[in-house]
């Protein structure tokens, strides 16, 4: 998975309280997401290998199971440069709300 994400500028730092999950769409890893003190999600998405909608099923699963479980889920993002990615509009479309600290959680 280091690798994977090395093809597309991200990196995922090793830590024992640090679970990283691969995406497939079949046998194509499309993006992974790093559970860091779960239930704080952070994922990173494969430019060239996600489609929209790989985006919102794998988010909606991540809601749902939230609900499910009853736990909060939180949802990390970048900061600074890398904010153009997630803008406002694009957090509300998949139900998740904006909160000062970058963190996102459902609405």
């Amino acid at each position: 998975m280091q690798t994977f994400a090395k093809s597309f500028n991200h990196e995922i730092v090793p830590h024992h309280k640090i679970s990283v999950y691969g995406l497939y769409r079949g046998d194509i890893c499309f993006g992974y997401t790093e559970h860091v003190y779960v239930p704080t999600v952070y994922p990173a998405f494969h430019p060239m290998l996600t489609r929209p909608q790989d985006v919102l099923q794998v988010m909606s699963d991540y809601r749902a199971n939230s609900q499910l479980s009853g736990t909060p889920l939180y949802v990390g993002v970048p900061l600074d440069g890398y904010r153009e990615n997630f803008p406002n509009q694009v957090m509300n479309k998949l139900g998740l709300q904006r909160h000062e600290r970058e963190i996102f959680t459902l609405a």
